[in-house]
């Protein structure tokens, strides 16, 4: 049996987090950025369009 990596639990879980937010708050990207403890909204948007396949605000769309 193959555990996932540590590494592939943070991601996963900071992305269960973003997208919260991003569903029942109206916290800017900044915000939720800084909140998961991102350097930059920059670097936040990246991870979000690497891991999600859309962008934040295509996402808060749906």
């Amino acid at each position: 049996m193959k555990f996932p990596s540590p590494s592939s639990l943070i991601q996963k879980r900071i992305m269960l987090e973003a997208k919260r937010y991003l569903n029942y708050t109206d916290r800017s990207a900044k915000e939720i950025a800084y909140q998961l403890g991102f350097i930059s909204p920059a670097h936040f948007s990246r991870f979000f369009k690497q891991h999600a396949g859309d962008t934040i605000s295509a996402f808060r769309d749906k």
